[in-house]
This record gives structure tokens, sequence and C-alpha cells, in this order.
């Protein structure tokens, strides 16, 4: 932050905007591995912390169902991301041979 006379100023949006930028850019591409477009992120759930205790205990019952219907929800997340992801290079590799080649043509 930057100070003067004992208040907060706050930085231009532009400032911020450019910082933002640089730290985007300074990212490694490993860890944005679901930046395409069109991708919707699927979020793994994690095991709540008492079903990785030494003794099962009645009160992790409900954290335990909740897990269940998450990774549930993940699994159907999966695989219409699949689905999406197959009918989408499916239509670009067509697209592409329809140019190319003037073969599989829908139009």
């Amino acid at each position: 932050m930057f100070l003067v006379r004992g208040a907060r100023r706050v930085p231009p949006a532009a400032a911020v905007r450019a910082c933002a930028a640089a730290v985007v850019a300074a990212w490694p591409m490993a860890a944005l591995p679901q930046a395409s477009p069109g991708f919707t992120l699927c979020v793994a759930p994690q095991p709540p912390g008492c079903a990785l205790a030494d003794k099962a205990v009645a009160s992790c019952d409900a954290d335990m169902e909740a897990y269940v219907a998450r990774v549930f929800r993940y699994r159907e997340c999966l695989a219409r991301e699949s689905e999406r992801a197959v009918a989408q290079s499916n239509d670009v590799i067509d697209d592409w041979r329809c140019k190319r080649f003037a073969e599989r043509c829908r139009r």
C-alpha cells in the first residue's frame, strides 16, 4: 500500500491490471491445465479429516455421507466434460477435413 499523510491510498486501476497481467504471464502453464476455452472445472473432493483418523466415530457419519455425494457429483462432472471434449474435438476435426480434403462436409 502507498501511505500518504497517514491515509491509505488505493493504487490506480491500471497499475492493478498491469500487476495482475504480470502475475498471470509469470505463472507456469503447467499450473493452469484447465485454462482451455469452454472447460468446466471439476474439483476433486477431499475426504473429511475424521475419515483419516485411526478410530471411526459416529460424529463422522454426516461428513462421510456428504463426501460420498461430492464424489458422485465429481464423477458426473468428469463424464460430462469428457463427452463435451470429445464432441468438440470431433467437430474441429470434421471441419478441418472438410476444408482440407472436402471430406465429411456436413453442409
